[in-house]
């Protein structure tokens, strides 16, 4: 018989599933859904820094940069999205019979806002768990793995990885990420 560590587990504290992600301009701006994928993963980055005292004992130990990323891939190729996705290095049009997306040449990356929503059932009720992150920016271009037309699953997916630094505008504390989660 298996030794626990624990002896119960809270249900209502699992994360259960994936995510919808969504982008916007800014935080209190209108969400724009990516679209059907998966987010691979999540997480708050920090890099420490420490005074060394030489004779002693470390004193002072902080934070010297930290940052939060997002990885996952898209399967919908919807030009609208992946150009917002961009935050720059892409341009969109549509025209009646035609959508079109153009990129290479543009210097600048526009950060943007990107929200994680985890829904779950607990107890027949819908909970949800929202990430919310500022002053993102896509780590690369737009990467596409191709299959065989006779793969069992033929899909292409869209790789993408974010990378989010602190909003020096918002107050300390506040300024990378924001999680709020039904209880």
């Amino acid at each position: 018989m298996p030794l626990y560590q624990n002896t119960s587990v809270a249900s209502n504290m699992l994360l259960i599933g994936n995510y919808k992600i969504e982008i916007a301009a800014t935080a209190g701006g209108t969400y724009v859904n990516l679209g059907a994928g998966i987010v691979n993963d999540w997480g708050q980055n920090i890099t420490k820094y420490d005074v060394q005292a030489g004779n002693a004992p470390d004193p002072i130990e902080g934070i010297a940069e930290e940052t939060f990323t997002i990885s996952g891939e898209l399967i919908e190729m919807d030009l609208s999205v992946l150009s917002n996705l961009s935050g720059g290095g892409m341009t969109y049009t549509s025209g009646a019979s035609v959508l079109t997306a153009e990129g290479g040449g543009n210097a600048t990356l526009t950060p943007k806002c990107f929200r994680l929503t985890n829904r779950r059932m607990i107890s027949g009720a819908t909970k949800e768990t929202i990430i919310l992150v500022y002053n993102g920016t896509l780590d690369g271009g737009i990467k596409i793995a191709a299959k065989s037309d006779n793969d069992t699953n033929p899909l292409n997916t869209m790789a993408f990885a974010i990378t989010c630094k602190p909003d020096t505008t918002r107050t300390a504390g506040s300024q990378l990420f924001k999680i709020t989660r039904d209880v």
